[in-house]
């Protein structure tokens, strides 16, 4: 190897949603608009240069941008009023649409109400453009039109290009929904696949039974397929929402009140656990709040009981907050949990949460040091497209906690070194998709010593580095040159 390179066994991205991400960008990219006339003119230059559009559909917006995230339909009719607009919030939990898109959904007059998901309204109870959780989002995505598979094949190798380039040799797709996994095949049979890939058909609790027997369906056109690069050996189940719009499901209520959403009912999480679990499939929970994660860890504990303990490798999501009782649970129940590092900085969605939940909270979020001297397996991922798909702002961040300058550090005590978390981000990955046995097989070359560098050095030599080239089942697949 030429001097100054230093190889590694390949990043693994535990938890992202390329095909979802790849759909999103071919709208416009909004993550630089700091303000609604921004955001208005970006959209009106996008309808000017595609006059053909049916349907947008872009991100990202921060809820910042208006009191209590409460955007109007209203503004972006006045940049686009002819076709149906959907933008996503950054944390992709909350879509903000016009009245076109209100229309063809029906929700002019009035909005059906739900579990765990809300539509939000005027006085009068009319949409006001707002819609937070899936269950209220799928009213409007009902109507969009479907993607075919020559887009969804292209809209694949746009995803791992940039994956790849960032040095991810696997990515963990935690969230398939019907039409995506034939996509993935039709990029094996076209022989455009080049990383590796783990599908997780999502469940819903009002349809478990239909999206299990999908799942399986899913799973069996996988193995079909017949590449190595592709699996589907997981489910992908959400037990709350997010802190920003006060869904993530907590233990003590918010600071205006409330506990936030349970989206199942335990008896029927139990029930769908137990039967996925049964079928062959890994658990992959989304899991926010910590009575989140403690509902998830009792839907675990009730199919060790049931089918008994084996090497069944469960995976929570995210866990931004754990009590120190369930860390513990973690540990013999054989949790993985899959947290995003490159979160760890106060930016507008830390100061979103912070004001939801409180200093206190807000301080003890992301506890990978302390889920490591629990002897807890932590795995690292983007959830891409809420972040960019790089892993190396993640790892200097797991090593600094955000601290920048005269910026603090979020929870100091919760940083990891450098060869953490490059284990995190690489092994530990590897181990969470039950990927440890070809390790070998897969590389990233960088042009630094990653695992060399400190708290004070991280931006330096973590920020800097640069992707030299990517081999995947032994085969180069990218390079730098």
């Amino acid at each position: 190897m030429p001097e100054n390179t230093f190889s590694f066994s390949g990043f693994r991205d535990g938890h992202c949603h390329p095909l979802f991400a790849a759909r999103e960008g071919v709208g416009p990219n909004l993550d630089d608009c700091t303000t609604v006339a921004a955001i208005q003119d970006r959209l009106r230059e996008y309808r000017a240069a595609n006059p053909d559009a049916v349907w947008i559909d872009c991100g990202s917006y921060e809820h910042t941008l208006a009191p209590e995230g409460r955007m109007v339909a209203s503004w972006l009719d006045e940049a686009v009023d002819d076709i149906p607009v959907v933008v996503h919030a950054s944390d992709h939990h909350t879509i903000w649409v016009n009245s076109a898109a209100l229309a063809v959904a029906g929700l002019t007059e009035s909005a059906p109400t739900f579990k765990s998901a809300s539509i939000d309204v005027d006085a009068d109870g009319k949409p006001t453009g707002v819609l937070r959780e899936w269950d209220a989002m799928s009213v409007i995505y009902a109507h969009e039109p479907k993607p075919s598979i020559d887009s969804d094949v292209a809209a694949i190798e746009r995803a791992q290009e940039r994956l790849l380039s960032h040095g991810i040799v696997a990515v963990q797709e935690a969230w398939i929904d019907p039409g995506m996994p034939e996509a993935y095949v039709a990029a094996v049979e076209r022989g455009v696949l080049k990383l590796r890939v783990n599908l997780a058909p999502r469940i819903a609790p009002d349809s478990w039974r239909k999206d299990l027997e999908q799942a399986k369906a899913a799973r069996s056109l996988v193995r079909a397929a017949g590449s190595e690069l592709l699996t589907c050996n997981t489910v992908k189940i959400f037990i709350d929402g997010v802190f920003s719009s006060s869904t993530a499901l907590l233990a003590e209520p918010y600071c205006a009140g409330g506990h936030g959403d349970a989206i199942w009912e335990t008896k029927e999480l139990q029930a769908l656990a137990l039967a996925a679990d049964s079928a062959g499939f890994q658990l992959h929970f989304h899991a926010i709040g910590d009575a989140a994660v403690s509902m998830a860890l009792d839907a675990i504990d009730h199919i060790d009981l049931c089918n008994g303990f084996v090497d069944r490798r469960p995976v929570i999501a995210h866990a931004e907050l754990v009590s120190p009782a369930d860390m513990v649970r973690m540990r013999r129940f054989g949790v993985i949990v899959c947290q995003q590092p490159v979160w760890i900085q106060r930016d507008e969605q830390f100061a979103t949460t912070e004001a939801a939940i409180g200093v206190e909270r807000a301080g003890s979020l992301y506890p990978i040091a302390s889920l490591l001297n629990e002897r807890v397996t932590v795995s690292f991922g983007s959830d891409w497209p809420v972040s960019d798909p790089n892993p190396l702002p993640g790892l200097v961040n797991a090593l600094t906690r955000g601290a920048s300058g005269s910026i603090e550090a979020i929870a100091v005590q919760e940083a990891i070194t450098a060869s953490q978390a490059v284990y995190a981000y690489s092994t530990a990955t590897a181990y969470q998709m039950g990927q440890e046995s070809i390790l070998a097989q897969d590389e990233v070359v960088l042009d630094a010593d990653i695992t060399a560098a400190d708290s004070a050095t991280a931006g330096d030599i973590i920020g800097n580095a640069k992707v030299l080239s990517v081999r995947v089942a032994g085969k180069l697949v990218w390079s730098a040159a």
